[in-house]
């Protein structure tokens, strides 16, 4: 019988299976209930006025205000300051794929509609997001690919399939 010793990630979920896991997985569920919605909405934005890209810059111009707002009422300078000591593609990056993928999204969802768009970036983000947990990349705790997880990524992938061509 093998024994093996709990990862830092490991301890840091059994560390917090108790309430504040409870709380911090109905906040994941309440993200991605406004998840689901905030892009079709995007999306018939852009029909009703006939324009993906004002669109979507509508919705960065409205998301933008509101995090100014939130910036000015909880400025954290030291934490602006530690912007200058973070490589810049760290902040540029993901600007610039966040507005690929909502701009994309806004296009795609009149097209494809809400539930196909949904399984098919759902899907492409589980294969990424594994990927990059198995050998902790960007800061990430690492979580290795197990027979457990393969087995039910394998299924949404499958699951992916069938809403699509349903």
């Amino acid at each position: 019988m093998r024994t093996t010793t709990p990862t830092g990630t490991q301890v840091e979920r059994k560390r917090i299976m108790g309430s504040e896991m409870v709380w911090l997985l109905v906040l994941a569920g309440i993200a991605g209930v406004l998840g689901g919605i905030h892009v079709p909405i995007n999306g018939a934005l852009s029909t009703r006025i006939e324009s993906t890209f004002v669109a979507t810059f509508t919705f960065y111009g409205v998301a933008f205000v509101l995090i100014g707002l939130l910036n000015v009422l909880t400025f954290d300078r030291e934490s602006f300051k530690a912007l200058a000591e973070v490589p810049i593609w760290y902040y540029i990056v993901p600007g610039v794929i966040s507005v690929i993928v909502v701009g994309a999204n806004t296009f795609l969802i009149p097209r494809l509609g809400a539930a196909n768009v949904f399984v098919v970036t759902v899907s492409a983000q589980l294969v990424v997001r594994t990927t990059i947990s198995h050998f902790g990349w960007l800061d990430t705790p690492t979580n290795p690919v197990s027979l457990t997880r393969l087995a039910g990524g394998l299924l949404l992938l499958v699951g992916a399939i069938m809403v699509v061509r349903g």
